[in-house]
């Protein structure tokens, strides 16, 4: 039997609870909770803290919010991706490009002029920088419950005629960027979003994409459709092609059967019957899972799709034939790409013996694959809940020396409290705690094999050595300020609000404080870290990293190897 037919390849339960210890019985606790809204305990700030708390770190400059972001609900300034023109550097920060040829003195070159956050790399067929973003609808965030509560929810998701799929840019000029052309990836269904993409200025993207609404068979809340993998050919940017679709087994209609296999779901699709249903039956039927027997609240169902991007870290068409991608409740994905037109698993990572497939949050988000050369990646999820109303999600050092069995070897460990902080623990801080992502893959210089900066969301960027890869230390740290606004109705336990429009209000007013620091990157040949923040992007250093370099220069080398090929 294949890998693509059998899905109980992972490592057991009992090799999952060595590698945690004694902080298996906290992971498994969890309880009733709501999903993107806030729950406060009694131990919870009633205000929002602005204190910045720093160890073993050095800001070297801020650059405060702006009104134009990526996310328009959440204030702030996003760490996005970087390209070079000679000796000047810019990084895309949502709809800004920003000028951080000199780190302390980082300029806002092109107010509002980018079309937002996506994959940034140099096309050397082209000799153009080209900048890829992805559109998408049918995600609900702003209800406890999402498509499980909100009314008329197919219809309205049938009646959005905005575009779904991806548009192309030539970012060469950063001070006007142009559209050189798009591809729809289909009206009936989803699209997708850049968390879930990848391009390294190659011939392909790599997209998470929901191309239709045969994809039905996602159960939680907050997303309509289940993402799968997409790969387009871009050599031409005015005529992109589909070269081949990979999904899950159970993804779509029809596959309850094989949903059933998924480890998650074990034992907790008995109700659900095996035939095609449309997307207003599935979730109907999706409903039953709720129960003794099944998930104890709508907003703990599994997340069942791609959320991290499919990392190549050598190109195709250049003779890579490995792809890394990142499926939530399915785990971590190795596939074999060489016949790209029909991808082909070869191993995976489930963590699923452990967090129960990310009960409240995606189970695995991201890939961190910097350290592959050593024989060894990381893999994060990320919290859905705000206030910890969820399982807690590890990040995962995992062993990929042998390809069909991935295996964890340890964890990251949870961050601490600051010692003088109000809160004793980052679940009283507000907003969520828990990872989010990595540096993004593509960044000048040569990545390092033992050193990594993570983005925590209300714990900030948490930096870890890896130079024994079975026990990860922390060494450095940055928390920055919490920015948004908590009204002193929102303040008390979710648990005593009021029903009606002030339960709303608190939901609505939590998107402004929930993810406090929302993204990292790094230019490893100048050893500077940029956090995006809902307070502004901050330029960090850290002895742990190596001595800043501020002085302007050219990338004489990229990340990998097949990275920006050819960059002025």
């Amino acid at each position: 039997m294949s890998l693509d037919d059998k899905w109980d390849t992972g490592p057991s339960r009992r090799d999952f609870l060595k590698v945690v210890g004694g902080s298996a019985g906290a992971l498994l606790a969890a309880g009733t909770a709501y999903a993107n809204h806030p729950k406060p305990s009694i131990q919870s700030l009633r205000y929002l803290d602005q204190r910045t708390y720093l160890h073993n770190m050095e800001i070297i400059a801020h650059l405060p919010a702006s009104g134009t972001v990526a996310e328009p609900v959440m204030p702030g300034r996003s760490a996005g991706q970087m390209m070079a023109i000679g000796k000047q550097r810019f990084l895309l920060s949502g709809r800004d490009v920003l000028d951080v040829t000199d780190p302390r003195n980082p300029q806002v070159f092109n107010d509002g002029g980018a079309p937002g956050s996506g994959e940034l790399a140099y096309n050397q067929q082209l000799k153009k920088w080209i900048l890829v973003t992805f559109h998408g609808v049918g995600s609900y965030y702003n209800r406890p419950y999402g498509k499980y509560e909100i009314p008329n929810v197919v219809a309205d998701f049938r009646a959005d005629k905005r575009f779904r799929g991806i548009r192309i840019w030539d970012a060469t000029n950063p001070a006007k960027i142009v559209q050189l052309g798009e591809y729809n990836t289909g009206m009936t269904g989803a699209g997708g979003h850049s968390d879930q993409s990848y391009y390294d200025g190659g011939k392909y993207v790599y997209m998470g994409c929901a191309p239709d609404d045969s994809f039905v068979n996602n159960p939680q809340c907050y997303q309509i459709l289940a993402w799968i993998q997409l790969i387009l050919d871009v050599s031409d940017p005015a005529n992109v092609k589909e070269v081949s679709r990979w999904w899950i087994p159970g993804q779509r209609s029809g596959e309850i059967e094989e949903l059933k296999k998924w480890p998650c779901m074990f034992g907790r699709l008995d109700s659900l019957p095996n035939r095609k249903m449309d997307l207003e039956e599935t979730i109907e039927a999706l409903k039953k899972l709720k129960g003794p027997w099944g998930f104890p609240d709508y907003d703990l169902f599994p997340y069942a799709a791609i959320h991290g991007p499919m990392y190549v870290p050598k190109r195709v068409e250049n003779g890579g034939t490995r792809g890394y991608s990142s499926w939530a409740s399915a785990g971590m994905l190795i596939h074999d790409l060489s016949d790209i037109t029909k991808p082909k698993l070869v191993g995976r990572f489930d963590p699923s013996p452990v967090i129960r497939g990310g009960w409240g949050g995606i189970a695995v988000h991201t890939a961190w694959l910097g350290t592959l050369p050593r024989g060894f990646i990381v893999t994060n999820g990320e919290v859905s809940n705000p206030d910890c109303n969820a399982e807690w999600l590890p990040n995962f050092v995992v062993d990929v020396r042998d390809e069909t069995r991935p295996t964890p070897i340890a964890t990251l460990g949870r961050p601490k409290a600051p010692p003088d902080a109000p809160f004793t623990d980052f679940c009283f801080r507000r907003g969520r705690f828990g990872a989010h992502d990595t540096p993004h893959l593509k960044a000048p210089g040569r990545m390092s094999q033992t050193f990594i900066p993570y983005e925590y969301f209300n714990a900030g960027v948490r930096c870890y050595d890896l130079s024994n890869p079975i026990a990860p230390q922390e060494v450095a740290y940055f928390v920055p300020p919490m920015g948004g606004h908590l009204s002193p109705e929102c303040t008390v336990p979710a648990i005593d609000m009021a029903k009606g429009p002030q339960q709303q209000a608190c939901i609505d007013e939590a998107f402004s404080f929930a993810r406090p620091c929302n993204s990292v990157s790094i230019e490893w040949d100048r050893n500077i870290i940029y956090a995006g923040t809902t307070t502004g992007l901050y330029v960090l250093s850290t002895p742990a990293l190596g001595k800043p370099i501020f002085d302007a220069m050219p990338v004489r080398e990229w990340s990998l190897p097949d990275v920006n090929l050819g960059a002025p």
